[in-house]
Formats: C-alpha cells, structure tokens, sequence
C-alpha cells in the first residue's frame, strides 16, 4: 500500500519524519484517506490489526507538527508515535552523486 497526497513546494530546507498511526482496525480505511489529504503526507504501509506507517514532509518543523495534529484528531486513531525526524538542505538533494 502505498499512498501519497501531494508534494510539497521546494523551500530552503526538507523536513522528514516518519511515525506509525496506531487505528481502530474498524476505521483503518477511514483513517488513511483522511492523512493521505495532508499535504506532504504518505502512506508506506499497513497492518489491518490497525498500524499506518507514514512519513512526513514539510519545509519547516512546525508544519510537521501541525500535520502530526491533524492526523492525531482523525476520527479512529488511538495514537500517533514519532519515529524518525531528518532535515536536509534542498541544495543537497540536488547535487550529483558521483561513484567511484
């Protein structure tokens, strides 16, 4: 499964974090349409006992915060725990990659 709303505009620096939603299996359908409305957010897997695993991008932390919120306040979810937080410049994304 994997899901994605879409992409966010190119800023100074990325934001990435990543956490899994913990869901009412019941509403799990539910769930993942509402974060896959968020912009920035996918989906990168599921489990029907009721576990997303979803990443976040954002140009700036509070937004990843306020993403983090909204997912938080859909209508099924028990909890959203944090697993990973990265922030890279975007001039480096796009510097070539030589090999040697």
């Amino acid at each position: 499964m994997h899901e994605e709303s879409e992409p966010i505009e190119t800023h100074t620096d990325l934001h990435i974090t990543s956490l899994v939603v913990h869901v009412l299996p019941q509403a799990l359908a539910q769930v993942a349409a509402g974060i896959v409305m968020i912009k920035g957010a996918q989906i990168h897997g599921s489990h029907p006992a009721g576990k997303l695993v979803v990443t976040l991008e954002a140009p700036h932390a509070r937004e990843i915060l306020d993403c983090v919120s909204q997912i938080e306040l859909l209508d099924g979810v028990i909890n959203a725990s944090l697993v990973y937080q990265h922030v890279e410049n975007w001039q480096s994304l796009n510097q070539e990659v030589t090999h040697d």
